[in-house]
């Protein structure tokens, strides 16, 4: 009997869980649920150009087809610190969850230090109640889709999607 609850279990998680790669960062309730915060600095580009990227690919369903676009702004005539945001969603490979995806980026405020760049700031949380341990969903939803938009970056984790000991 345990062993059929254990192959059980091992089954639920390969069936409903994050599709490798990029599913080792899982988080357990860091934001009430489970959720990534990630920001990567983009090397060479401008926030103008990271945004018409970001919303391109979302809008055409990002690497695995499965990203949509909910909308996105230009900041820059409000004078904040923000240039741009946008918004999205990322569908599971397996039951079709959705997990919510906020970007905003900004103009890097240290042109000594990188000459040319912005800072994307990222965030997954999953939609579904109860996600408390999300298989590294959320870590995936992000880096998976920075990956593929082909551009020169430097990753920080900011909160969640801790890296494994």
């Amino acid at each position: 009997m345990k062993k059929t609850v254990a192959l059980l279990c091992v089954t639920l998680v390969a069936v409903w869980g994050c599709q490798p790669p990029d599913c080792d960062r899982k988080d357990c309730g860091t934001c009430g649920n489970a959720c990534c915060s990630l920001s990567f600095h983009l090397d060479g580009v401008t926030s103008q150009a990271a945004y018409n990227k970001i919303m391109m690919n979302l809008k055409n369903g990002g690497a695995d087809g499965r990203y949509s676009y909910s909308g996105g702004d230009d900041l820059r005539p409000y004078n904040i610190s923000a240039s741009f945001i946008l918004q999205g969603v990322h569908m599971t490979l397996v039951h079709h969850y959705n997990d919510t995806l906020n970007f905003v980026l900004t103009d890097d405020m240290k042109p000594s230090i990188h000459p040319l760049g912005t800072t994307l700031h990222a965030f997954s949380i999953s939609q579904i109640a109860g996600a408390y341990c999300d298989d590294g969903q959320n870590y995936k939803n992000l880096v998976g889709f920075v990956k593929a938009l082909n551009m020169k970056y430097t990753e920080t984790t900011v909160a969640g999607c801790p890296k494994p000991m």
